[in-house]
């Protein structure tokens, strides 16, 4: 979740003015995106934000923006170039991914018992299934978990991960005449729309697949205006309460598209960008200060409560982007060998494979 600009693709190297994205291939505005995105989430996990849909609605967005970029990168690859994209995906994701995951279970193991079913989350959210298999036990066994659940938000990296497996199966390595035509992602897009499985990413590389097939139609007024026209409806849609499942991925890939403009990268969205990964991440742990700070004088959601996780949490989502995010992009290149890419091949589908084989084994076990 490098590429021309990809979810949770963040600027690989320090943000001075010479060195920003300037190739026709960026979109700088989708910096500001992931930033007020992650930001969304923040709010909505803080309990400052009343639709109950804010937290998701963001997710979808991030899903769109995904496969309209990673679509796009995949269609240019050739299966030679699998290891490095992997290798590529696995700095970027996995190195934010498992420190957040790892404080979260060292404050975990301070409070929590250590239990089967303890096990059994931490297990899923290492293996990348939790959206498999834990998002369903939430409400029974919230106690039980990490944190009383705290990090459940970690699904959805969870689902990139699974998206940046699937998807090369069949943009690279299928007959490509077939995998990368129009009718067949089309027909993949309304297969999701109407089971709910992710749709948000599908139309997003459906997006990206039109965009292969007949240029930038999205940059068109008249393609603009539709696109408009769709945000709006979805919007209305979601404001009178029609199927939010339905609503959601509409708005997020007109969002996505509307904002998909080329440009130069500028100084302080490339902070905004890059930050937006680990805040999104990691940012219980300023509610978990501000409660401790605050909780002692009955103060515990108090605004001066709110001000100070919203403080703790960027400021310490900007210092892990620019001391570790961008340190590891930079130096991306120069690790890469093609040995380390095959073995991240290697790792990546092998933990799915058995999170999935494991989890698959306990759900018939529990029957």
């Amino acid at each position: 979740m490098r590429l021309v600009h990809k979810l949770s693709g963040h600027a690989e190297s320090r943000p001075a003015k010479s060195q920003l994205k300037q190739d026709t291939q960026y979109y700088p505005w989708f910096d500001w995106l992931r930033g007020i995105l992650a930001v969304v989430v923040m709010l909505k996990h803080d309990g400052l934000i009343p639709w109950e849909h804010a937290g998701n609605f963001a997710v979808q967005v991030f899903f769109a923006m995904s496969g309209w970029l990673i679509g796009g990168i995949l269609i240019h690859l050739k299966p030679a170039d699998l290891p490095r994209f992997y290798f590529n995906r696995a700095v970027r994701i996995w190195i934010p991914y498992y420190i957040g995951f790892g404080l979260l279970i060292a404050a975990s193991l301070l409070r929590d018992p250590v239990t089967a079913k303890w096990l059994e989350i931490v297990f899923y959210k290492l293996s990348f299934v939790y959206n498999v298999f834990g998002t369903q036990q939430l409400a029974e066994h919230v106690n039980a978990m990490p944190l009383r659940g705290t990090g459940s938000h970690f699904w959805s990296v969870n689902a990139e991960e699974q998206f940046y497996l699937l998807a090369p199966l069949l943009l690279v390595l299928v007959r490509r005449e077939w995998a990368r035509g129009i009718g067949v992602w089309f027909a993949i897009a309304v297969v999701a729309w109407i089971s709910h499985i992710y749709a948000s990413i599908v139309f997003g590389v459906l997006a990206a697949v039109a965009v292969h097939r007949y240029g930038e139609f999205h940059l068109k007024k008249p393609v603009q205006a539709v696109l408009i026209v769709m945000l709006f409806g979805s919007a209305a849609g979601l404001i009178t309460k029609l199927e939010y499942d339905l609503m959601a991925p509409i708005a997020s890939i007109a969002i996505v598209l509307l904002l998909a403009q080329r440009g130069v990268q500028d100084r302080i969205g490339a902070i905004v960008g890059g930050m937006s990964y680990q805040l999104y991440l990691n940012h219980w742990i300023g509610f978990f200060v501000a409660h401790a700070v605050f909780k002692p004088f009955g103060m515990r959601d108090s605004a001066a409560a709110h001000v100070l996780s919203f403080c703790l949490n960027v400021s310490l989502a900007v210092a892990m982007y620019w001391y570790i995010d961008r340190r590891m992009l930079a130096a991306r290149g120069q690790m890469y060998t093609e040995a380390r890419g095959q073995l991240i091949v290697r790792l990546a589908y092998g933990m799915v494979a058995i999170g999935l084989i494991a989890g698959l084994a306990l759900m018939v076990v529990r029957r």
